[in-house]
């Protein structure tokens, strides 16, 4: 497995100078939701050469779960927290033809629509209450480094499994040390908040796996999940 990952929040920043991170600023529980997405707003413009320079990896990862899961390439898939489509070039790469793009900000959204590769755009903030999306509207849905600190509440999968049709899939990537590392999260809260909806029936856990380098240094945690 890979080296022993950075001490919580501290990612190399690409900046000469002695500024906090963009990547940093992001995940500071001190902001709030419209200052967080504010930021977004400004961070789209660099933010997939920033995610390159710190090794992340994570849409590549995703894309070995969507050629595994989502075979059906003319099916109805969302991308949830797509920010600026870095899995756009995928998407359009595998030949989807349906696949939405859900995201709080604009800015962001207005970059991914530059992928051509979304059909859809849905601008909304992912919460633990309904999305404005129909009841089994998607085949799949893919989440792509959302579960971060300051992000998304363990129960918003909730929601996800209302707009996902049965026998649709869902899968999580995410950093592996945010399950200890970050309050909304560590002591089993996660993994309780997917357990919860599998004792509810209404998903069933179908493997979860760990990818190294999800960044440079740290692991990546998969959950994937199939709607009942």
């Amino acid at each position: 497995m890979s080296s022993e990952p950075a001490p919580y929040g501290q990612y190399e920043d690409i900046n000469a100078d002695n500024r906090p991170s963009r990547f940093n600023k992001c995940l500071a529980d001190s902001i709030s939701t419209t200052d967080r997405i504010a930021h977004y707003d400004t961070w789209a413009k660099t933010y997939d050469e920033d995610m390159r320079s710190y090794g992340f990896t994570g849409p590549e990862i995703a894309v070995e779960y969507m050629k595994r899961y989502f075979t059906n390439t003319n099916a109805k898939y969302l991308d949830c927290g797509a920010g600026t489509g870095l899995l756009g070039v995928h998407i359009k790469e595998l030949g989807y033809t349906d696949f939405h793009a859900l995201d709080a900000s604009s800015v962001a959204l207005e970059k991914a629509k530059s992928r051509q590769a979304y059909t859809k755009f849905i601008e909304e903030f992912i919460t633990t209450g309904k999305l404005g999306i129909e009841t089994d509207t998607y085949d799949g849905l893919v989440c792509c480094g959302c579960f971060v600190p300051g992000h998304l509440e363990p129960d918003c999968v909730e929601d996800w499994c209302r707009i996902v049709k049965p026998g649709g899939i869902v899968f999580i990537v995410m950093n592996q040390r945010w399950l200890s590392q970050e309050p909304a999260y560590n002591e089993g809260k996660l993994e309780a908040a997917f357990q919860k909806r599998v004792d509810e029936g209404k998903w069933e856990l179908v493997v979860r796996e760990q990818r190294d380098k999800y960044f440079t240094n740290d692991v990546a945690e998969v959950f994937v999940f199939k709607i009942k």
